[in-house]
């Protein structure tokens, strides 16, 4: 896997603050994760228990995110329900005013 990462140095920008910058960079990229797991051997049993719990960590996020789509599908419900009985009253509304006139 190549990864090219750039950073290009802001006006008047501190080499300590670009460095910074660059360390926050390659974790996000996950080369310092990948530099410590190539830098020496891995046992194929610490192999093993390092993918399961990449595994388990990635179940727990889709449990997470499914979670809150539940709840934003649930907000869409009762934002719709919520807007049908207010149009529904307002109809009701309008044929009183319209019977009120006769």
């Amino acid at each position: 896997m190549i990864t090219l990462l750039r950073l290009e140095l802001k006006p008047n920008e501190s080499l300590d603050k670009a460095l910074r910058r660059f360390k926050k960079l390659c974790n996000r990229e996950g080369l310092t994760r990948d530099m410590r797991r190539t830098t020496c051997f891995e046992k194929p049993s610490e192999a093993n228990k390092r993918i399961k719990r990449e595994q388990e960590r990635a179940r727990a996020k889709l449990e997470r995110q499914g979670d809150k789509r539940k709840v934003k599908a649930r907000k869409a419900r009762m934002k719709a329900l919520k807007a049908a009985r207010n149009q529904k009253q307002h109809q009701v509304q309008r044929s009183d005013d319209i019977m009120g006139d006769n």
